[in-house]
C-alpha cells in the first residue's frame, strides 16, 4: 500500500469516528475541549453545533469564543476589532455563514450592457466597522485600442452590524430584537472630506435570493423582434456552479411578462426592450432593491446603465456567480503553450464602446478558445460569443503571418498567431455578421485581434485579480 493509500485510509477511519462520536452524545460527554475543538479539522461546524446542541453540557462548548474565531480564520477574518460590539460568534453565524458564498464575482443580466459586481471581507479600521462591501466594476465609455484599461472598483453596497439609518425602510431589520443583525446598505463609503454627504446618502437596502426564471430579455422595433443573448445560456463558461447563493429565504420570481403589452405599446416609441418567456431556464439568482427611486439614489446606475431604448422591464437586475479564475499565463512561444492556458476574465478595447469584460473558455470539441462578453454595448450585448480563436494549420501558418505583417505597422511581433472569426452588429444588435479575424499572441497575458471588417487592431488584457492596496 502506498503512503497516499494509507493516509486516505487513515483520513477515512478518522471521519468515521468522528461521524459515530456526533451521533452518539454519551460518548462526546466524555471528550474534553480541545478533543471537541479538534473535530472541526474532520467535520463542519454545522454539525458539530448539532451535536453541542443536544444537551446542556455540551452545548456550554459553543459559548467557547475559540472556536468561532477558528471558523472565522478561512475568509481571513482574525482580528475582530472593527466589529464593535460582536464577538466571533455572530460574526460567523450572521455574516460569514449566511452571506460568504457573496465574496467573489457576480455578473448581472441588464440588458446590452451587463455589470460586475465583486464582494470582499472587509475587516474594518478606524473610520469605519467591518462588514462585506460590495463594488461595481467601471470602465471609462471610451478608450485607446491598443491600450484597454483595467477596472476601477465603485462601491455600491455594504452588508454589516452597523445600525440603520431608517429602520422603518429595511424589510429585512431587526427592529426591537436584541440579536445582532446584519443589515445591508446602499453605500459608496466615505473620507473624512465627504463625510457629511457620505452619512446624508446612505441608506437601507436589501438584498435579494431571487427563483429560477425562464424570462429572458428582447428588442422591439417596429416590424421586427431581437433575442438578447440569454444570460446565462443553458450551458455556459462562465457560470460558476460552485458557488452558493447566500442562506436566506428564496423569493419567487415575477412570472408576469410583457409579450402583449409589447404588441400594444405605441410604435413611436419603439425600440423598448421588454421581458417573455424563452425555452431557457435562467438558475436562481441575488439582486440588490433599493426602496428609494432613481433622482434620490444613484444605486440604481451603478446597477444598470440607461439604455438609448426604451426598457418595460423594471425589475432590478439578477446576478449570477461568475467565475474568477485567474491564471499565470504561459509564455505564447513556449512548447507547453496551449489554448488552455488563456481561460479566465480579460478586458478589451471595443473601440467606441470602451472597455469591456470577456470570459474566455476552451471549447474541447473544437480545440478552440471561445470569448462570451460579460459586458457588452449597444451592438453586440452582454452573454453574446463576441470572438472565436484556434491555432492556424501548419500550412496557413506562412501566409498568416505574411498578413500580420502587412497590416501591422507598429512593428509589433506576436509570440504566437491564431485564426478566427466574430461577431459584429449594428444598433440595438441588428444586423449581425460573423467576420474573420486574425489574433496575435503579444505577451502570455495580451492579445491583438485584427478585425479585418473594420481593419482595425484591438488589444485584449488578462485580469490579474485586485491591484494591492
Amino acid at each position: 500500500m502506498s503512503d497516499a493509500e494509507a493516509h486516505a485510509d487513515v483520513g477515512e477511519d478518522v471521519q468515521h469516528s468522528t461521524s459515530r462520536i456526533l451521533h452518539n452524545s454519551a460518548s462526546g460527554l466524555q471528550l474534553p475541549f480541545d478533543i471537541i475543538h479538534t473535530l472541526l479539522e474532520f467535520t463542519s461546524i454545522v454539525d458539530l453545533v448539532n451535536f453541542c446542541s443536544t444537551c446542556k453540557a455540551l452545548r456550554i462548548h459553543l459559548r467557547n469564543e475559540s472556536i468561532w474565531r477558528r471558523v472565522c480564520q478561512p475568509y481571513g477574518l482574525r482580528d475582530f476589532t472593527y466589529f464593535p460590539g460582536q464577538s466571533a460568534q455572530p460574526v460567523y453565524t450572521q455574516l460569514l455563514h449566511r452571506y460568504g458564498c457573496l465574496l467573489g464575482l457576480w455578473a448581472n443580466d441588464s440588458p446590452f450592457y451587463g455589470k460586475i459586481l465583486e464582494f470582499r471581507l472587509f475587516p474594518g479600521d478606524e473610520s469605519e466597522q467591518g462588514g462585506i462591501i460590495g463594488e461595481i466594476w467601471s470602465s471609462p465609455s471610451v478608450s485607446p485600442a491598443i491600450d484597454p484599461v483595467p477596472p476601477s472598483y465603485v462601491r455600491a453596497v455594504k452588508l454589516s452590524f452597523e445600525d440603520g439609518v431608517s429602520s422603518s425602510e429595511s424589510p429585512g431589520s431587526s427592529v426591537g430584537s436584541s440579536a445582532p443583525s446584519v443589515r445591508v446598505f446602499c453605500d459608496r463609503g466615505a473620507t473624512s472630506q465627504e463625510d457629511f454627504e457620505y452619512r446624508s446618502s446612505r441608506h437601507l437596502s436589501s438584498l435579494v435570493r431571487l427563483s429560477a426564471t425562464n424570462l429572458g430579455k428582447f428588442l422591439q422595433f417596429y416590424r421586427k423582434k431581437v433575442n438578447l443573448p440569454e444570460f446565462p445560456p443553458h450551458i455556459s463558461p462562465w457560470y460558476d456552479k460552485s458557488r452558493g447563493l447566500p442562506r436566506i429565504p428564496e423569493l419567487p420570481e415575477v412570472t408576469s411578462h410583457q409579450g402583449e403589452l409589447i404588441k400594444l405599446y405605441p410604435a413611436a416609441r419603439l425600440p423598448a426592450v421588454f421581458v417573455a418567456p424563452t425555452a431557457v431556464m435562467k438558475p436562481a439568482a441575488i439582486s440588490i432593491r433599493c426602496p428609494l427611486p432613481p433622482e434620490q439614489c444613484r444605486c440604481h446606475v451603478l446597477h444598470t446603465t440607461v439604455l438609448p431604448f426604451a426598457n418595460l422591464d423594471l425589475r432590478a437586475p439578477r446576478y449570477y456567480p461568475l467565475k474568477s479564475c485567474i491564471l499565470p499565463g504561459v509564455d505564447p512561444g513556449s512548447s507547453d503553450w496551449s489554448v488552455d492556458d488563456l481561460e479566465g476574465i480579460w478586458y478589451g478595447s471595443y473601440g467606441p464602446s470602451g472597455t469591456e469584460c470577456i470570459y474566455l473558455a476552451l471549447c474541447e470539441e473544437r480545440g478552440s478558445v471561445e470569448a462570451t462578453k460579460i459586458t457588452g454595448d449597444v451592438h453586440v450585448p452582454r452573454g453574446c460569443v463576441s470572438w472565436i480563436l484556434h491555432v492556424a494549420p501548419e500550412h496557413q501558418r506562412e501566409a498568416v503571418q505574411g498578413y500580420w505583417t502587412a497590416v501591422r505597422t507598429d512593428g509589433v511581433v506576436p509570440r504566437r498567431l491564431l485564426m478566427g472569426h466574430g461577431t459584429i452588429a449594428g444598433r440595438g444588435f441588428t444586423d449581425m455578421a460573423i467576420v474573420e479575424l486574425m489574433a496575435g499572441m503579444v505577451s502570455a497575458d495580451q492579445i491583438d485581434i485584427f478585425w479585418a471588417e473594420i481593419h482595425e487592431f484591438r488589444s485584449y488584457r488578462r485580469y490579474k485579480g485586485r491591484p494591492p492596496s
